[in-house]
């Protein structure tokens, strides 16, 4: 899979995806994009806008971003055009994207994933931080909350606990406003 084989590694990764809808609108929402073996594919909500984008148009493109602010943000709205990058042909980058992977879609119970285009726009010496990993946990546990109820809440202040003690100040920022997003 070339670079993809750097990109997106076996097991499941935690990305942003992009989309557009049928006319033209783009939209993102954080995805764990799974790898097994050689085959790629995304466990989508069949209500949200990103899973109707893709069942109209069959594309996609795979963000690797590490901005907390866009992984909470996208996973409870639109993000403003600020954070979108045009791109022709295909649904748009997230601003500061790491890596791209450009996908055709189908839905097949899962969302399986057929790479068409990819690039490491940039590297860094990877950063390993419990308060982001904190921020993306909590964030998931966020677009569950009808389902964990106060058990979700509990969660999602725990982690606002190791966010204070551990994150950086972007992180602080993205648990801030998911706190205020969720009114927990």
């Amino acid at each position: 899979m070339g670079p993809i084989d750097e990109i997106l590694q076996p097991g499941i990764t935690e990305t942003v995806v992009t989309t557009l809808s049928i006319d033209g609108k783009p939209n993102a929402a954080p995805m764990g994009i799974v790898r097994q073996n050689d085959s790629l594919y995304i466990r989508m909500f069949p209500g949200s806008n990103t899973f109707r984008n893709v069942s109209g148009t069959g594309k996609l493109v795979i963000n690797i971003v590490d901005d907390p602010v866009v992984f909470v943000c996208s996973a409870f709205r639109d993000l403003d055009e600020s954070y979108y990058v045009p791109q022709p042909g295909m649904p748009p980058l997230i601003t500061g994207v790491y890596a791209w992977v450009y996908c055709e879609a189908r839905v097949e119970g899962t969302v399986r994933l057929t790479p068409v285009k990819s690039e490491i726009v940039r590297r860094r010496v990877p950063r390993f931080s419990r308060g982001f990993a904190a921020v993306i946990d909590a964030a998931v546990t966020g677009t569950r909350l009808k389902f964990l109820g106060e058990e979700g809440k509990k969660k999602i202040r725990e982690d606002a606990v190791l966010v204070e003690k551990c994150g950086t100040p972007a992180d602080k920022e993205a648990m801030r406003r998911l706190k205020e997003i969720l009114d927990i």
